[in-house]
């Protein structure tokens, strides 16, 4: 079992340091070929992690996210926590809406996700890759 753990400041290069993070951890692991998969959940989690939960939880906007991925065997989770509150939801956008499909990429690529809340706030959104 191997674990890894990036702290994401709030930047907009945020989430291409958090692809390349997830890139390199799963090459040091010689699961390359998860790479491609992992850099849209990732990418999708890390923006909604921005989008919505720093956002939502303006009074506590410094609080870092974090991004871990934690290696059993050929599994690796992928988990992004934010302060925010708000909960993530599939949901079915118009086609002239921008945006709305990321939980669903993420579900389609992943073996399984979910989210939990933190306490005293916050959530963590995960997802599991095989």
């Amino acid at each position: 079992m191997s674990s890894a753990t990036f702290v994401l400041p709030p930047q907009a290069e945020s989430v291409h340091s958090a692809r390349s993070f997830a890139t390199g951890t799963l090459t040091g692991w010689n699961l390359a070929e998860l790479s491609e998969n992992m850099e849209l959940v990732v990418s999708e989690l890390a923006t909604n992690a921005f989008r919505h939960g720093l956002r939502l939880a303006e009074t506590r906007a410094k609080e870092p996210i974090r991004l871990s991925l934690l290696r059993r065997d050929g599994l690796v989770a992928c988990a992004l926590n934010d302060p925010g509150s708000g909960l993530p939801a599939l949901r079915d956008p118009s086609p002239l809406d921008i945006g709305g499909l990321g939980l669903h990429i993420v579900e389609s690529l992943s073996l399984r996700w979910g989210w939990a809340p933190l306490a005293p706030y916050g959530k963590i959104v995960w997802a599991v890759l095989r």
